[in-house]
């Protein structure tokens, strides 16, 4: 099966079209162009439509009766009074049993994301796989454990409060949804309070006070003995008279996502097969958790001893040249796509960028950190799948998996050509990691891709843009334990440490071909934006991705030593 790239995660390729493995993607709008920017139109629904959360300050009220569920809807019901906050995820009932889906209940489990879990399981509510879009999971849900999605969204993080009576519990979440990380809307967090009372008749109330998030899963998930299928419905116009409903439910979601094939033959059919690379912008939001996207491609250019090979030039609608491109648009209203954090934001987070400002802006004649950080480790870290990180190594007749699509945490893998930092790990993962020489090891940089850095010395090479001879022995840690911190806050960690050497890399894989004297030198990125049917792209749309194009194209000649040149041309 092909997959779908994303730091730290492997994922089967998902298809909204229903599209053949090896089929050929088709187009999705009108393609013009922006200057140095590809406009594309979507066709009228070509990503379907979105369908957003609308029950704001009201209550609905799911009555039991037999073969399922009466549904009625009215004004906001809300119980000011919470309870105390709860700090574990399972509740216990002193006070009565709840009913639900044939049994009766006397615990539960509250998910910090929104819903209600009956039974054993991971005492976290409901979950679905990282990148399911809601449009999908909604449906999947059915039948798979007894659950109740009171405000069900991926992510969102806070308090949790219990208040049992005697004839009722009200469960109440005041939550945010993830802010200031890479993968995030949002540089601050965001209010959502919802409150669920499950009655001891049976009856359930979900109720919405203020709430900023508008994609989420809500409704009632009992599992069918008979295995009926779980109704979807619009709960802002359901009556009564409609049920009952043995499950019942209305996903809130974005566009749907786009298959990358679609994408890249909506592009190459109408300016043609001159592009290494693909991105993609747009002023709307598609079906997924996260603001940033996984990439995918055909890998053009018919590179061999890099673990991966060409496939599929025909299904991208390529004669041989396009190689890598995202596989969905990232929205402009993203924190990915702005320039850098605003003031006020918090700076404690070694993950979000923020962390650093002062540092990187101790290397600025300004004293600011370099503009679209965030885009920069997104774009540089997805096309770097384009050659990174599919390789093995055989050492003394061990055969060690470097990666795999991400390099191991423990891989030794420290940047050349920094992009900002003097001490950067590669853009593809592994560390920096300082031998201690009595069984621990420091590390200086990580493995996750903020802030941007560069390419390691075995980038470089499966690059093909230094010879083998260039790469210096290196090393991978494996059964890493935490063992402190040194003075500097750098994490120490016992592991085992095996030597790895170039020559290891290629009696796995085979040597690089083309080699460093015949690569590619220059490469093409087709910069597009994205907009729906009958919409013109706005100012910060064009403007956003203009600055990103711009950087984009700087950070390769600093991060390669000069050796490469990108160009983001049109024609």
């Amino acid at each position: 099966m092909r997959a779908i790239l994303i730091f730290g995660m492997l994922l089967p390729l998902y298809s909204a079209h229903g599209q053949r493995r090896g089929e050929p993607g088709k187009s999705l709008g009108t393609v013009s162009t922006r200057g140095d920017l590809i406009l594309v139109e979507l066709d009228e629904g070509a990503l379907g439509k979105a369908n957003l959360f609308d029950l704001g300050h009201q209550t609905l009220r799911f009555t039991p009766e037999e073969g399922g569920y009466r549904l009625a809807r009215g004004p906001l019901q809300w119980d000011a009074e919470f309870g105390p906050e709860t700090r574990a995820a399972q509740v216990e009932l002193k006070n009565f049993t709840f009913p639900f889906s044939g049994q009766s209940w006397s615990s539960f489990s509250i998910g910090s994301t929104g819903s209600i879990r009956f039974g054993p399981g991971n005492g976290a509510g409901v979950t679905i796989g990282r990148f399911d879009p809601l449009q999908t999971a909604a449906r999947a849900l059915a039948n798979t454990v007894p659950a109740i999605c009171v405000f069900f969204k991926p992510r969102m993080s806070g308090p949790r409060y219990v208040k049992e009576l005697p004839d009722r519990v009200v469960i109440t979440w005041s939550v945010t949804e993830p802010a200031g990380n890479i993968q995030d809307f949002t540089w601050f967090p965001t209010v959502n309070q919802f409150q669920a009372v499950l009655r001891r008749d049976g009856g359930i109330e979900m109720s919405y006070g203020e709430i900023a998030a508008k994609d989420a899963i809500v409704g009632v998930y009992p599992v069918s003995a008979g295995g009926a299928k779980a109704a979807e419905v619009d709960l802002s116009t359901v009556k009564a008279q409609d049920g009952p409903f043995t499950a019942v439910y209305e996903s809130f979601h974005y566009l749907a996502l786009p298959n990358p094939r679609d994408l890249s033959c909506t592009v190459i059919k109408a300016l043609g097969d001159k592009f290494d690379f693909l991105a993609y912008y747009s002023d709307f939001r598609v079906d997924n958790q996260e603001a940033g996207t996984p990439s995918n491609g055909p890998l053009g250019g018919n590179v061999t001893g890099i673990g991966q090979v060409q496939r599929g030039l025909e299904s991208y609608c390529s004669q041989g040249r396009f190689q890598w491109g995202f596989v969905q648009p990232v929205y402009s209203g993203s924190i990915q796509m702005q320039a850098g954090p605003p003031e006020g934001v918090p700076e404690t987070n070694s993950r979000n960028i923020p962390f650093y400002r002062k540092q990187l802006g101790e290397r600025s004649s300004d004293g600011a950190m370099l503009p679209y950080n965030y885009a920069m480790s997104q774009i540089a870290h997805e096309m770097g799948h384009r050659w990174s990180a599919f390789v093995s190594a055989k050492v003394n007749g061990e055969t060690i998996r470097l990666g795999p699509t991400h390099w191991a945490r423990g891989l030794q893998a420290p940047v050349p050509f920094p992009y900002q930092r003097p001490t950067e790990a590669s853009a593809m993962g592994g560390g920096v990691w300082q031998d201690n020489f009595d069984g621990t090891f420091t590390q200086l940089d990580d493995d996750y891709y903020v802030p941007a850095t560069g390419w390691s010395y075995l980038d470089l090479y499966l690059m093909g843009l230094i010879a083998p001879a260039e790469v210096p022995d290196f090393f991978i840690l494996r059964n890493l334990v935490a063992a402190g911190t040194d003075a500097n806050g750098h994490p120490i960690f016992k592991a085992d440490r095996t030597k790895v050497t170039i020559q290891d890399v290629i009696a796995a894989e085979g040597p690089r071909v083309p080699d460093v004297y015949h690569s590619q030198r220059k490469f093409n990125t087709g910069m597009v934006i994205m907009v729906e049917h009958g919409k013109a792209p706005s100012k910060d749309l064009i403007e956003r991705t203009t600055a990103i194009r711009k950087q984009w194209i700087d950070y390769w000649p600093i991060t390669t030593g000069g050796r490469v040149s990108m160009t983001a041309e049109v024609k």
